[in-house]
């Protein structure tokens, strides 16, 4: 009986590995297909001539968000499964941030596409001929999918605190990995709202990555700790 449990546990274990590994890749691959048009320099006309030239990019970058979201959604029971009676109430807190960010980059994606289809509209009629009002209305729409992104973003940073804290939780937890997550998690939410454009941003997602990686790798090559949880 006991031994149905272990290899039950290693099986949770490895598919959570798994599918937590592949929403991080997958959000990975959607900061790298991000598609932004407007450029502080450029005029209104010159960032819809551009927007209207790269409509596929926007398109994929928009399902690639919306992707996403739905693998992290997917990833919560098996989050919640992994850690139920290890960590108290952390569990939920980090489902919960996971939710979130989920629901803003599936809204934000939403909003992608309908940015697509209102471009594609404009044109079928010729761009020369969209009124000052359809045009401002295309880029609200891209400044709010912007919001839309530095609040997932942020929920983003808030679960590598929470998935961080776990250490001080449960025994053997990858220190490196607690490291880079408490560190990178508070980092990507400072500079979401006061310097998207930093280098040192990147450098937070990149931490980010790494410390979930390495949580991963762990967790489907050896599992979680049979010892109990941390008091």
């Amino acid at each position: 009986m006991q031994n149905k449990k272990t290899r039950k546990a290693r099986r949770i274990e490895i598919v959570t590995g798994f599918i937590i590994l592949l929403a991080s890749f997958n959000f990975l691959a959607s900061l790298l297909f991000d598609f932004k048009f407007v450029s502080p320099d450029g005029t209104l006309l010159e960032d819809l001539t551009y927007l209207s030239e790269n409509t596929l990019n926007n398109r994929v970058s928009a399902w690639f968000w919306i992707t996403t979201a739905i693998i992290t959604l997917a990833a919560i029971p098996f989050y919640l499964v992994l850690f139920y009676r290890k960590l108290q109430a952390l569990q939920y807190v980090n489902a919960l941030f996971m939710l979130v960010a989920s629901v803003w980059f599936l809204l934000m994606g939403n909003l992608g596409i309908e940015l697509h289809h209102n471009m594609m509209n404009i044109l079928g009629e010729g761009l020369e001929r969209a009124n000052e009002q359809m045009k401002l209305s295309l880029l609200e729409q891209f400044s709010q999918e912007q919001f839309y992104r530095k609040i997932g973003s942020s929920f983003v940073g808030l679960f590598a605190i929470g998935l961080g804290m776990t250490r001080f939780r449960i025994k053997r937890f990858p220190i490196l990995s607690s490291i880079l997550l408490i560190i990178s998690g508070p980092t990507l939410i400072f500079l979401n709202w006061y310097n998207p454009e930093h280098l040192i941003r990147t450098g937070a997602m990149a931490g980010i990555m790494i410390g979930v990686v390495i949580f991963c790798v762990r967790l489907i090559n050896r599992g979680l700790p049979v010892n109990r949880p941390l008091k």
